[in-house]
């Protein structure tokens, strides 16, 4: 009985290995981060969207993520985005360095290590305190022309954003563009450039008008309780300047960018990739509790995910992670009165003009998806989507 018995045992860890080595092995990540994207903002696309969302369609695996800086309840972005590139908590403020000042390791820079190809996208300037922090190292994110310069020395295959003004006439006369070029970057000042590059090996710095939609008469910028107004709320506050001849189309830039993100980082290459991308002006909303320009964020932000979905059907060796480095406006749905729902339009009410300390989603989908169920902080995520990646 013994003998039986151990064989039974013998034969049961060796199907369970059988079966963990057929699970896809994470090759690719794609790292989505909704700037000020907490649950108000994520329930004003679940309630608006008359199809499923990305959201709803993917079936994802669903955590929480505590927010907190190192020195306050509520972070800012800059710390908020540096506890999501490097897996260590630091000061507001602090764009990719812990509290003493020191720069930290990104897992995107990991990931280079790795052999894996790496890019970031987003539709606010690459020098912006999330996508900072995941290449610089720098004890306030007001220091953009030292960020600029740290980009030039960050190796990834391929960045699209926007802050051309950081790169070139810039107070010590640098130009960081011809940099650029020295490196070996393509480097493109419009969109119809990197729409139609075969380059495998570009940087993309647009104009702020090319990276995100205007609405008429919404307002100006309202600051965030005392801090900075910060770029996102300027962006959502900006009027269309209707003389202007644009080469992009702004409501779908994000997901046109990340898509052709994705088509240069797959090619011909064994060690996969890592690509993060920031839907920045979902904050700006927020801030400028403008619950009408929120709803439509967040239906282009669906777009982007659902392109992101499908990728990963595609491609089964690839994981996705969508989180927040925090909640902004303490955005809520509001009671409509006695109008049924799907009748009459949604209402957002906010509870402040700036962050919150409240926890906020973590969605992830595809190979690897599984370690983001349950509560975990900030930090737990680059380090497990680095345990999940390193070679």
């Amino acid at each position: 009985m013994k003998t039986s018995f151990i064989s039974m045992a013998m034969l049961s860890l060796a199907l369970a290995i059988t079966g963990c080595n057929n699970e896809p092995q994470v090759k690719n990540v794609i790292y989505l981060i909704g700037d000020g994207m907490g649950f108000g903002a994520v329930s004003s696309l679940l309630l608006t969207e008359e199809e499923p969302t990305g959201f709803e369609m993917s079936s994802p695996v669903i955590g929480l993520s505590e927010t907190c800086s190192a020195n306050n309840y509520v972070t800012d972005s800059a710390a908020g985005g540096t506890a999501l590139a490097t897996g260590t908590r630091t000061n507001n403020g602090y764009a990719g360095a812990d509290p003493d000042g020191n720069q930290l390791t990104s897992v995107l820079r990991k990931a280079q290590t790795y052999g894996m190809k790496t890019g970031i996208v987003v539709n606010t300037t690459l020098t912006e305190a999330t996508p900072a922090a995941f290449y610089a190292g720098v004890t306030s994110r007001k220091f953009v022309y030292d960020i600029a310069k740290q980009f030039t020395e960050s190796e990834v295959d391929l960045a699209i954003g926007g802050g051309l003004d950081h790169f070139i006439g810039r107070p010590d006369s640098l130009d960081l563009t011809a940099t650029l070029i020295e490196k070996g970057y393509d480097v493109y000042l419009n969109w119809e450039s990197v729409l139609e590059t075969e380059s495998d090996k570009f940087v993309g710095i647009l104009p702020l008008y090319d990276l995100h939609r205007r609405e008429e008469n919404n307002g100006t910028a309202s600051a965030a309780e005392g801090q900075e107004v910060c770029l996102a709320a300027q962006m959502a506050a900006l009027n269309e300047d209707t003389a202007r001849e644009h080469l992009s189309e702004p409501t779908v830039y994000l997901e046109k960018a990340t898509t052709k993100a994705l088509e240069v980082l797959s090619r011909d290459h064994e060690k996969g990739f890592f690509l993060m991308i920031e839907s920045a002006i979902i904050d700006g909303y927020g801030h400028n509790n403008d619950g009408e320009g929120m709803i439509v964020e967040m239906q282009e932000f669906n777009r982007t995910l659902n392109k992101m979905i499908e990728y990963v059907n595609q491609h089964p060796e690839t994981l996705l992670v969508v989180t927040a480095d925090h909640e902004t406006g303490g955005t809520g749905v509001y009671y409509n009165g006695h109008t049924p729902a799907n009748e009459g339009p949604l209402r957002l009410k906010f509870s402040t003009s700036g962050h919150t300390g409240t926890v906020v989603p973590i969605f992830a989908y595809g190979a690897g998806a599984e370690n983001f169920a349950g509560v975990m902080k900030n930090t737990d995520i680059p380090k497990k989507i680095d345990a999940l990646i390193r070679k």
